[in-house]
């Protein structure tokens, strides 16, 4: 197949895309992917992006095709014309494209505004869109604080049901999707389908067990953002404070980051909560080896707190135990496959006492990590996503 793939992030910036799109040129298919430059890291364009360099490159056989966008800086004004200047920059570029594909694949991250210019190029050239669905639109927005009721909520909510109907299949990350979708955007059952994130296969082969230290060590990697609640880990932390030997490592960044590090130091909790900022992929496997355990949070106030992180994937990947405060699918997985233990999004109280049980007595779920990578084994390879993948396409293109 010749895929055309549209997605606001790519290599360098640390999105599975990138592994995705490779591994689909190493099948034997013809990728070529539209997207911006990377300042997701930074939130500033590296200097080998500026000046309209390196706006075309082959990377692992993939054709990258980068378009000028408003760089995503700080704060949410510069973060809204970053998703907007892709979106009408990515669509300009569509309607001037003389490339010949079979197919329209949108790597669905936020915002939904990233199928728009899809849209365009399916209006242009009769192909199918297939849309894989990382987050859930209009519900994002209220993880901000924008409630139904509000104008800017009802826009949204128009524009999102609009762009949903512009797309011939949606493969969704979590099941829970399905309803939302279906129920809130008016998306057709049949329209979607269940196809979870894939991690790498590189943990499952290594031996990435902790040498103990005295201390045990959890740690979170991702982004820090409203939807990802890591307040709940320090709310956690704070009722653990007495609590002797433990420390928690948190591995990225984000846009609560900033408030996350103001809670730990209003809570004088230093010496317990490290701020790692986002590493480069190539150091996750020291971090893994550092874990006893790895934590996952989100939000439980919206829809939003439904999704399967990839995060758990990687996890279960590393052979790590899991600790969660989530709802939805996460627990749903965690309780299935054995990997750890869960408490509901937002109970600090109770994801203190999970905490506390897994110091007191770490050999009792040393096991959880071997059912994580069974787990992951049989439900979340490449392999088995990259099959599911190309079923799905090419039921399209027939």
């Amino acid at each position: 197949m010749r895929i055309f793939m549209v997605s606001p992030h790519y290599y360098p910036d640390t999105f599975q895309v990138t592994a995705l799109s490779a591994a689909l040129v190493r099948r034997g298919h013809q990728v070529r992917i539209l997207t911006g430059l990377p300042d997701y890291t930074t939130s500033r364009v590296p200097e080998a992006y500026r000046y309209f360099k390196n706006r075309r490159q082959w990377i692992d056989g993939v054709e990258v095709v980068r378009i000028p966008v408003i760089a995503r800086r700080s704060g949410a004004f510069f973060r809204c014309m970053n998703y907007l200047s892709f979106a009408l920059t990515a669509a300009i570029y569509c309607l001037f494209m003389r490339w010949q594909f079979d197919v329209i694949y949108v790597y669905g991250i936020s915002p939904v505004t990233v199928i728009f210019p899809a849209a365009v190029l399916k209006k242009i050239s009769n192909k199918k869109l297939f849309y894989y669905c990382m987050d859930i639109w209009p519900e994002c927005v209220k993880v901000y604080g924008i409630g139904e009721g509000s104008l800017f909520y009802s826009i949204i909510s128009w524009l999102s049901r609009g762009l949903y109907r512009q797309c011939d299949h949606i493969a969704v990350t979590s099941k829970p999707f399905i309803d939302y979708l279906h129920y809130v955007n008016d998306v057709p059952f049949e329209k979607m389908e269940y196809l979870p994130q894939e991690a790498g296969d590189d943990y499952l082969s290594q031996d990435l067990t902790t040498e103990p230290d005295g201390i045990t060590n959890f740690v979170f990697m991702g982004n820090i953002g409203k939807a990802q609640d890591v307040a709940c880990i320090i709310e956690a932390a704070d009722r653990l404070k007495g609590t002797p030997g433990f420390r928690i490592h948190l591995v990225g960044d984000g846009s609560d980051a900033e408030r996350c590090r103001v809670l730990v130091r209003e809570k004088a909790l230093e010496n317990q909560i490290l701020f790692y900022g986002r590493r480069p992929h190539e150091e996750m496997e020291d971090y893994y080896r550092l874990a006893d355990a790895c934590l996952l949070t989100l939000n439980g106030d919206t829809a939003v707190g439904l999704t399967l992180p990839a995060k758990l994937q990687g996890y279960m990947a590393a052979g790590k135990p899991v600790i969660a405060a989530a709802d939805g699918a996460v627990r749903k997985v965690i309780t299935e496959s054995g990997c750890g233990l869960c408490t509901g999004a937002g109970d600090a109280e109770g994801l203190a006492e999970l905490l506390l049980r897994f110091m007191e007595n770490t050999t009792q779920y040393s096991s959880c990590g071997e059912r994580g990578r069974a787990y992951f084994k049989k439900h979340f390879t490449e392999e088995r996503h990259l099959n599911q993948l190309e079923k799905q396409l090419g039921e399209l293109i027939q």
